[in-house]
């Protein structure tokens, strides 16, 4: 007879790094085919609390990691879960309200030596105000650990916005074309998107070097289908002008996707 084989055992966490409205840990999953250790930061917080996402909006603090302590250390890539936008008198934010983990990959110096993750977290925590907060936590990492399972970082990986080029894709939501506005009066972006037949669009977040600032998409569906987002550009760099790289990450299902492409930005109008 085959045996029965071995159920894979809950990968480990760090302590708890406690603060006065939210809590922090690391937490591991399976290492990766490649060799990298899947890592992910979790923050849970208090009800009616919410943290930032990297580019936080019209105010507020994204998240500053500081991984100096760690040890075995060759890489590190962050990898942001699709956020949600919130609004108040002061404008829109973005972020994630009460928990959040932050999925982070590891690559090794050495891939066959352990690895000592040291992070100091600096973040905030807001709900009517912001209130600053920090974590320090650590975590023992094993190489070569596939045997364990991480339901909670796993999850979370499922909602990090896939890469896809500019263009139609039949099983994702995609950018068909992007180009500045010219309808409106105010300076903005036009984007023409594809969503599969049983998918959604929920919400456009844009990013671009330095001081872009984009208002909330306004979404508008069309005859033949597509899905057309058009987005106010509140603040951008003095002189910024040519091509510019944007950030386009689409939250939506199936799945959120990222697209990332240059738009030729005229000189501001005086």
């Amino acid at each position: 007879m085959l045996g029965t084989p071995a159920l894979a055992q809950e990968a480990a966490t760090s302590n708890w790094s406690k603060g006065d409205h939210s809590s922090l840990r690391l937490i591991a999953g399976a290492t990766a085919p490649s060799g990298k250790q899947r890592v992910g930061v979790e923050i849970v917080m208090a009800p009616g609390y919410k943290t930032y996402w990297r580019s936080p909006g019209d105010f507020g603090v994204p998240p500053v990691f500081d991984w100096s302590g760690s040890t075995n250390i060759g890489g590190l890539d962050v990898r942001w879960p699709a956020p949600e936008r919130f609004q108040d008198s002061a404008g829109y934010s973005i972020g994630y309200v009460g928990e959040v983990v932050i999925p982070v990959s590891v690559q090794p110096v050495d891939p066959a030596k352990p690895v000592m993750l040291v992070l100091k977290l600096d973040y905030a925590v807001c709900e009517k105000i912001c209130v600053p907060a920090t974590g320090e936590t650590r975590l023992w990492l094993e190489p070569g650990v596939t045997s364990v399972t991480s339901p909670r970082l796993e999850s979370f990986e499922a909602r990090v916005p896939v890469p896809v080029k500019l263009g139609p894709h039949k099983e994702k939501p995609s950018v068909i074309e992007a180009k500045l506005d010219d309808e409106v009066v105010d300076p903005g972006l036009r984007l023409v998107l594809q969503v599969p037949p049983d998918g959604k669009v929920e919400d456009v977040f844009i990013e671009g070097p330095g001081m872009w600032s984009f208002g909330k998409s306004r979404l508008s569906q069309q005859a033949d289908g597509s899905l057309v987002a058009q987005i106010r550009i509140n603040e951008r760099p003095k002189g910024a002008a040519g091509p510019i790289p944007f950030i386009f990450t689409l939250r939506g299902t199936p799945k959120s996707v990222e697209t990332r492409l240059e738009l030729d930005i005229p000189v501001a109008k005086p």
